[in-house]
């Protein structure tokens, strides 16, 4: 298709939280995210963070410009590499600097849907076996992350490709429904047979 392949550091930002202290965590507040808590939300989509920081901390954060924004990616870096997850405009919540990285997808001509799914392209799991190749603890920088290569076809192609990956979800979504229904009748008809039955 001879699309370009450039790197992430030459077209976004690529960083991540300001670092919170154990002692600043607090029991309520803003939620604060560590890694198993991300991929908790983005593989099953479940909550399952402990950890806090305090409105007025968060807050500061924010007017610092140090919280991710709507269309902004977060990138697990430690463990279970390279799993996404997409800022929503109502999300509100911090995350373990170090640990998640954060692509700053927003602030750049790219749609975050298309660059998510890159994550689980061959090209990329490639780049990362190879960062992490012969490492005791799977481990991706920022740095080795910014360098990352990627295959970048014009925005008006990435949006047709977010545009198809929404109508698939919605489809499945349909079907999961469907199957359900169906489910919840042949249920519902066997318990009508039996008690006919009686």
């Amino acid at each position: 298709m001879k699309w370009p392949i450039k790197r992430f550091k030459d077209i976004c930002t690529v960083g991540s939280s300001k670092r919170v202290y154990q002692s600043e965590q607090t029991s309520a507040g803003v939620p604060f995210l560590r890694v198993s808590d991300l991929i908790s939300k983005i593989v099953f989509n479940t909550e399952t963070c402990d950890l806090y920081i305090s409105e007025q901390q968060f807050n500061e954060f924010e007017q610092q410009g140090l919280v991710p924004h709507a269309g902004d990616i977060l990138v697990t870096a430690r463990g279970t590499l390279g799993q996404c997850y997409i800022i929503k405009p109502k999300d509100k919540f911090y995350f373990q600097d170090g640990m998640i990285s954060w692509v700053h997808t927003s602030e750049a001509e790219i749609n975050p849907v298309y660059v998510s799914y890159l994550f689980d392209s061959q090209g990329i799991r490639q780049q990362i076996d190879k960062v992490v190749s012969g490492t005791t603890v799977a481990y991706l920088s920022i740095a080795q992350l910014s360098n990352f290569d990627i295959l970048l076809p014009a925005i008006e192609l990435q949006n047709q490709f977010a545009d198809f990956v929404a109508f698939t979800d919605k489809s499945k979504l349909v079907t999961e429904i469907s199957i359900a229904v169906l489910k919840a009748s042949k249920i519902l008809f066997s318990h009508q047979i039996l008690d006919k039955r009686r």
